[in-house]
Order: structure tokens, then C-alpha cells, then sequence
């Protein structure tokens, strides 16, 4: 079992993930939970935690400025949730190592994915999270380094919330302040596809989604997932899927 440290600036948000946590039986426990950056700092350097959790209520300067404060003296994950949808404020919490972003208002799938993603680093872990542990750096962000790992993970939240928009690595690149280049490269290294492929995957897992659990029309899917011109979407989805998008729902319908 590993403990949280929550700081929840809402005063409601403690039982909400309390609630999500014995749901889905995460190995994961709220140990403390703080209304203030300085209670935080304080109970952190007092307990034994393996994870932190802010929960901003889109008070983004003091969530901020607690994780920057954190990462002075632990390389403690870090989840930060409920901020503003800015590429501004997600640049500065990569500054800060923070393991994942979620932009106010939270999405349940998003911080489940989150959370699968948080266990999986803590079992990966060959050791507990201790505090003083040197972060290992691989990018240059506004002058400080930080662990190229973090980066890739910010892309993929993004990635995840924002599928229906258009999407391209010089965008993000751009705006996180990056070399286009340099992140491909380092995107690859870490998820063992190019960005291109998986923002392909994503958007065709999706559809394949909507298409099983959703009554919506096809056109309907496209736009969902990123497609403004239907044509293109079922050639991309035929390719990906081997069938037809109408193919593949009436397939899975028949085998149900």
C-alpha cells in the first residue's frame, strides 16, 4: 500500500478520491490531507509518503509554488490537478517534475489513467522514494533540467484531453519551448513509437470506443477523434482497424 499526501485547496476533493480509491481497489491511501502549501511542507517533512496530490481549485500560484518548494529537497511523485487549461502553467509545473497535469475540471478517465500511470512508476521503483534523491535530468526547460520522462507524460495527458482539436508535435513543441526535433526523438526513446503513430493510436482507440459504446454516427466519431474530413477518417480507421468503422461496429455487435 502506498501513501498519499493530498493537498486540497477545495476542501472536497478528499473524499472524492477517497471514494475513487476504494472503488477501483488502487493500492494507494490518502495517509494526510492539508488545506495549505505550508501544512504540506510541514506534514512531508514530519511523514513517510510516496506520492503527492495537489488539488489546486484552479489556485495555481500556490500550487505552484508548493511543488517548486518540494522539489528543493524530493523527487516524490507528483500529481497536480485542477489547474487551467494554459501551456504557461503546464511549463512551469515541468520545471517542477510534476509526474502529470490535469486541467480543471478533472475528467474521472484522466485521473484514472493518471493514477494507473502513478502505480505503475511506484512498483517500477526498485527502492521506496526517499527524500534528497538526485532527479535525473534530460532536457533544458527555461534554463533548468529536467527528466525527459516527465515531458513525454505532460504530451500524453495532453494528448488524452484534447483528441476532437488538431494536434501536432511543433505545436506542442512550440509552445512547451522545445526543438520539434529533439522532442520527436526523445518521444520515441521513451514510448518506443513516434509521436505521429501515437497520436494515430490514440484517436483510432477512441473510435473504436465510441463506435462499441455509443450510438453516435460516424461523422459524428470523426470529429470526436481529430477528423473534420470523413473521408480521410474511414480510410485511416481501415487501415488501423482492417475493416470499415460501420464493418467494425456491426462485427463486434454480431460477436457480443
Amino acid at each position: 500500500m502506498y501513501n498519499i499526501l493530498l493537498i486540497d485547496y477545495s476542501h472536497r476533493f478528499c473524499k472524492e478520491l477517497e471514494q475513487i480509491l476504494q472503488a477501483y481497489k488502487f493500492p494507494l491511501t490518502i495517509k494526510n490531507c492539508v488545506t495549505s502549501p505550508s501544512s504540506a511542507l510541514v506534514t512531508l517533512s514530519e511523514g513517510d509518503f510516496n506520492v503527492i496530490i495537489v488539488h489546486t481549485e484552479q489556485c495555481d500560484s500556490a500550487g505552484l509554488w508548493l511543488c517548486h518548494h518540494i522539489r528543493k529537497t524530493s523527487n516524490i511523485p507528483i500529481l497536480l490537478l485542477g489547474g487551467r487549461d494554459q501551456f504557461r502553467l503546464v511549463r512551469k509545473a515541468l520545471t517542477y517534475q510534476v509526474n502529470d497535469y490535469l486541467p480543471s475540471p478533472v475528467r474521472p478517465s484522466a485521473l484514472l489513467h493518471s493514477l494507473h500511470e502513478l502505480l505503475n512508476r511506484l512498483d517500477s521503483m526498485p527502492v521506496p522514494v526517499k527524500k534528497s534523491s538526485p532527479i535525473q535530468p534530460t532536457l533544458q526547460l527555461n534554463g533548468k533540467a529536467i527528466d525527459s520522462g516527465h515531458v513525454i507524460r505532460i504530451i500524453k495527458g495532453y494528448v488524452r484531453d484534447h483528441l476532437r482539436e488538431e494536434i501536432t508535435l511543433k505545436k506542442m513543441a512550440d509552445m512547451l519551448h522545445f526543438n520539434c526535433a529533439y522532442l520527436g526523438q526523445k518521444f520515441k526513446m521513451e514510448e518506443n513509437v513516434s509521436f505521429n503513430n501515437y497520436l494515430l493510436q490514440e484517436r483510432m482507440k477512441k473510435a473504436k470506443q465510441l463506435l462499441l459504446s455509443t450510438d453516435m454516427r460516424i461523422y459524428e466519431i470523426a470529429l470526436e477523434v481529430g477528423y473534420r474530413d470523413i473521408d480521410w477518417f474511414y480510410k485511416k480507421f481501415k487501415a488501423y482497424a482492417g475493416s470499415s468503422p460501420n464493418a467494425y461496429r456491426r462485427q463486434k455487435a454480431n460477436s457480443a
